[in-house]
């Protein structure tokens, strides 16, 4: 309640306060920042965006101001936008896997299969242990289908986290649509084990 309670107070008063005191810029910008991720923990997203464009205003290379501004323009179902900002962030830092990864996420949407798949290997090859990276890749190698490429996809995230039963459940959903129904069964199967285990 405090700390909420002293970001709406930051939020009312600190153009003021800009105005009124010369606040070191780093100090202001610092500020911004703790804002703008308390706005996008909560999910307001459309108070996140104009602080990140202050942080923005202050310092053009800040990456990790133009990393929160595509997060909350993607919240906010601005995907033109979202994709804007980070192009920018993978410009300032070509190994942020996360901005990659919200690329594919966004280019997916936006129905460039290609784009998306470029972005999300991007992401893999930095992240490799990430196997949600692996999971989404092997999404949309299946609906370009490539269903060979998105078992490995799939394969590759179980390795990673076994426990997951959306990976297994995919993966099965691929063995059936090929005909190969025990690959299918034991799939599906390893899927309601992870479920229950979950319980």
């Amino acid at each position: 309640m405090g700390l909420r309670f002293a970001f709406h107070m930051l939020g009312l008063y600190l153009d003021k306060l800009e105005r009124a005191f010369c606040i070191d810029p780093g100090a202001l910008v610092k500020l911004y920042h703790e804002q703008a991720a308390d706005c996008i923990a909560r999910g307001r997203y459309e108070e996140a965006i104009p602080l990140c464009l202050k942080i923005v205003e202050v310092d053009q290379a800040d990456t990790r101001a133009h990393y929160r501004l595509g997060v909350a323009y993607m919240g906010g179902q601005l995907q033109e936008e979202a994709i804007d900002s980070f192009k920018k962030v993978v410009k300032l830092d070509p190994k942020c896997a996360g901005a990659h990864f919200r690329l594919g996420l966004l280019r997916d949407k936006t129905g460039a299969m290609d784009e998306a798949i470029a972005s999300y290997k991007k992401a893999v090859k930095l992240e490799p242990n990430e196997p949600d990276f692996h999971y989404t890749l092997g999404l949309v190698l299946d609906k370009q289908g490539n269903q060979k490429a998105a078992i490995e996809s799939f394969n590759k995230a179980i390795a990673l986290d076994p426990d997951e039963a959306k990976y297994h459940y995919r993966l099965g959903l691929v063995y059936d649509g090929q005909g190969e129904r025990a690959k299918a069964v034991e799939a599906f199967k390893r899927a309601v084990e992870a479920e229950e285990s979950e319980e």
